[in-house]
């Protein structure tokens, strides 16, 4: 995403490019909390309160999992699809509207390869919180953050977006690790509170 959309943000206005990315993050991020909200009123309404105790086990359970995993301790094959975000948008869609539809393609979370498998348990935790409002602020903030990771790269990479693509691909392991380390945290936070 950086090589391809890097090149696309000299080319119009810099910080206009990276906002309507970061707003799609959000955009595609609040979309799917609204699915997964409603799936979770459903399930709410289906089994009760117990979905409380479902989410309190299930969830720093799932976390602790992938943690494992994105941390190197389990090794188990990683869960992803292969899709990217298409390199054409910006030529079908236009010049910002592809920006902003491929920061709404990775802000779905659930479209596109997922690095860490630590964010596969957003989407359950999303569904099993039984509330629309905390759905739709857990795959918010994930898009949102999803954006911004590619945001942070460009404006932090200067114009060697080959270069930047190459320093992510070898940090790659240590950002499992944080990501991985995140989770555990997260993980222990819900079972205490």
């Amino acid at each position: 995403m950086v090589g391809q959309i890097g090149p696309l943000v000299q080319v119009g206005r810099r910080r206009t490019a990276l906002a309507l990315h970061l707003l799609g993050g959000a955009a595609g991020g609040a979309t799917m909390g609204l699915v997964l909200g409603f799936a979770g009123l459903l399930l709410r309404a289906a089994i009760g309160d117990v979905l409380d105790t479902v989410f309190a086990v299930v969830v720093p359970a799932a976390l602790a999992y992938a943690a494992a995993s994105d941390l190197g301790l389990l090794p188990v094959r990683q869960l992803t699809w292969e899709r990217q975000t298409p390199g054409s948008w910006p030529c079908s869609l236009g010049h910002y509207p592809g920006i902003f539809a491929w920061g709404f393609d990775l802000g779905l979370g659930l479209t596109t390869r997922i690095p860490y498998q630590s964010l596969l348990v957003l989407p359950v935790a999303a569904v099993l919180a039984g509330n629309l409002a905390v759905a739709v602020a857990i795959m918010t903030v994930y898009g949102t953050a999803r954006a911004f990771a590619v945001v942070a790269a460009i404006s932090a990479g200067g114009e060697d977006f080959p270069a930047t693509c190459d320093v992510i691909q070898n940090r790659l392991f240590s950002l499992k690790g944080l990501v991985g380390s995140a989770a555990l945290v997260l993980a222990a936070a819900i079972v205490i509170f």
